[in-house]
């Protein structure tokens, strides 16, 4: 099993690695048209680094709006897979 990048970043760094403004960027995740950020607090989110990358690599090979929704919904899906690997993996 290969561990999952779980690098965090910032709101703003995912908004300047999309080329897009916070407004923008929370717009498209209303829309499912970008992944969600994670809560890291009362008052704080980031994304994981991989999954905005993956954002930019379907927009790259020209995925349409509904494939866009599509990808978020996997991806949100293999979060939490990953995620439960990962802690079943700490707890053994």
């Amino acid at each position: 099993m290969t561990t999952p990048n779980y690098k965090i970043i910032r709101f703003d760094e995912a908004a300047q690695m999309v080329g897009k403004g916070r407004s923008t960027l929370w717009h498209e995740i209303k829309e499912r048209r970008f992944i969600p950020p994670l809560s890291l607090g009362s008052r704080s989110s980031g994304f994981i680094e991989s999954e905005v990358q993956a954002m930019i690599a379907a927009r790259a090979v020209g995925f349409n709006n509904d494939q866009i929704s599509e990808l978020v919904d996997k991806l949100l899906i293999e979060r939490e897979v990953q995620a439960k690997r990962l802690l079943e993996a700490v707890a053994a």
